[in-house]
C-alpha cells in the first residue's frame, strides 16, 4: 500500500503542477489579450478623435464659406437696389424736365409717351 500512496502522491503532484502550468499559461495569454485590446482601443479612439477634429474643422470652414456667400449675395442685392433707386431718381428727373418743357411750350404729351390717358 505504501507504494500505492507514494504513486498517488506523485500523480497528485504531477496533476497540480500541470494545472498550475496551464493556469499560469492561460493567465499570461489573457493578460496579453487585454493588453492588445487596450492598445487597439487607444489607437482607434485616437483615430476617432482626429477624425472628429477634422470634421469639426471642415464644418467650420463650410459654415464660414456659406457666411461669406451670404454676405456677397447681400452686397450684390444692395448694389442692384442702389442701381434701381438711381434709375428711378433719374427717370423722375427726366419726367419732371419733360413736364417743364411741355409746360413751357404749351404742348400736351402724346398718348404713346404716357399710359395715364
Amino acid at each position: 500500500m505504501e507504494s500505492g500512496k507514494a504513486q498517488l502522491s506523485v500523480i497528485n503532484a504531477w496533476k497540480e503542477q500541470k494545472i498550475t502550468k496551464v493556469t499560469n499559461k492561460t493567465e499570461k495569454k489573457l493578460l496579453e489579450i487585454s493588453s492588445w485590446e487596450k492598445k487597439q482601443t487607444t489607437k482607434i479612439e485616437s483615430q476617432l478623435a482626429n477624425t472628429q477634429r477634422k470634421m469639426d474643422s471642415k464644418k467650420k470652414e463650410k459654415a464660414e464659406k456659406l457666411r461669406r456667400n451670404k454676405a456677397a449675395v447681400h452686397a450684390k442685392a444692395q448694389e442692384k437696389k442702389a442701381r434701381v433707386q438711381t434709375r428711378r431718381a433719374q427717370e423722375i428727373l427726366d419726367a419732371e424736365d419733360e413736364a417743364a418743357t411741355f409746360q413751357a411750350t404749351g404742348q400736351i404729351p402724346n398718348k404713346s409717351s404716357c399710359s395715364c390717358f
